[in-house]
């Protein structure tokens, strides 16, 4: 493997006791803003391989390397400590010290800087962090948003290469973490330095992401942007990783001009014309392509308009999941109003609406 002085490059291996290995693939542009977010359940492997990037441990076979540097190498016997990567690492607990202030844990950072330039680069990271006034408390007078932000000040005060966030916005409540989530990533953005982020969390991933690894078992099973990643699927596993409820088997049965119509038991879908070889296909459908009206008069011009029974229907926060039977099990997501709107409940007919270009087909 080779790298160029531009990029980022991992093939590796870490195994545990005989236990099942982590595989770590990536490619990484460096010297400009990059999000690269590894996404998956846990135990999949994600922290390992940050770990792994930052030195923290040593892989069992393979290479890294960082802009023509080598960081590891299994055959060449190198490995570089995490003070020669130049990286900034931010751990999910944020791992600030209690009885230090806020303006005290950046500068910690920076104690071997001349202190001069340590109390210009302090009151710097203050200001891009929002973090003005605060700079006399410690870290327990602090909200969790503001204790994540002092964290990442921390991180960027020594000017990093690389970032690495392992589950960043996972220890904040739901107002907090959205609100943190955009001001993430306009810092990452405006930082211009490449990171790999951790998450099992869908939402943050479409929302820091540039290019998503959706990780299982172990392995990098798909690498795309987040639209391509979350809506196309590589395959079913990862259509499960990504929150695709419904995942089930069809065949061709029939084509006309750019689609096809495929059969599931003895309902009929369908879809765009796959580029794949074959004739048989999971369609993959997510539930907030599915739209449910009362009645059997589609008001939509979607091609597949499907008469279905509700079965479930469970509150998730602002919106209701609902389970038709329409043939086969349909996941929707709907607005709470709109299933009170719709009285909504198990015996309900419904219509259920889903436009061709929504049918994603994997082959089988």
């Amino acid at each position: 493997m080779g790298c160029m002085a531009d990029e980022m490059t991992a093939a590796f291996e870490k195994t545990y006791n005989g236990g099942p290995a982590i595989h770590g693939t990536l490619q990484l542009p460096v010297g400009k803003p990059h999000v690269l977010v590894l996404f998956g359940p846990s135990g999949s492997g994600k922290t390992t391989i940050l770990r792994c990037l930052a030195g923290l441990e040593r892989p069992s076979r393979g290479r890294i390397e960082f802009a023509g540097e080598t960081w590891f190498d299994a055959e060449a016997g190198v490995q570089a400590p995490p003070q020669a990567r130049a990286i900034g690492y931010l751990f999910q607990d944020y791992a600030l010290f209690p009885h230090l202030t806020v303006a005290g844990n950046i500068a910690y950072a920076l104690h071997d800087a001349d202190r001069g330039d340590r109390e210009a680069r302090v009151q710097e990271l203050l200001r891009l962090l929002q973090l003005e006034g605060l700079e006399a408390r410690r870290p327990a007078q602090l909200s969790g948003g503001q204790q994540q932000r002092v964290a990442l000040a921390r991180v960027l005060a020594r000017r990093p290469r690389l970032l690495l966030l392992d589950e960043p916005l996972s220890a904040l409540d739901a107002p907090t973490r959205e609100q943190v989530r955009g001001e993430l990533r306009g810092v990452l953005r405006g930082q211009g330095i490449p990171t790999v982020c951790v998450t099992h969390d869908w939402v943050e991933a479409l929302a820091l992401a540039d290019e998503v690894a959706v990780m299982g078992g172990g392995r990098v099973l798909q690498v795309g942007s987040p639209d391509i990643v979350f809506s196309r699927p590589a395959n079913a596993e990862v259509a499960a990783i990504v929150g695709v409820e419904t995942v089930v088997a069809g065949r061709i049965a029939d084509r006309k001009d750019d689609l096809v119509a495929l059969d599931v038991g003895k309902v009929r879908l369908w879809a765009v014309e796959p580029s794949g070889q074959g004739e048989e296909f999971f369609l993959c459908i997510r539930a907030e392509d599915v739209t449910l009206e009362i009645g059997a008069q589609p008001g939509s011009s979607a091609r597949n308009h499907l008469a279905g029974t509700v079965t479930d229907v469970r509150p998730a926060g602002p919106v209701s999941r609902v389970t038709v039977d329409c043939g086969f099990a349909l996941t929707a997501l709907v607005t709470r109003q709109a299933a009170q709107d719709l009285a909504l409940q198990p015996g309900t007919p419904v219509t259920a609406t889903v436009k061709a270009s929504a049918v994603h087909l994997i082959p089988r």
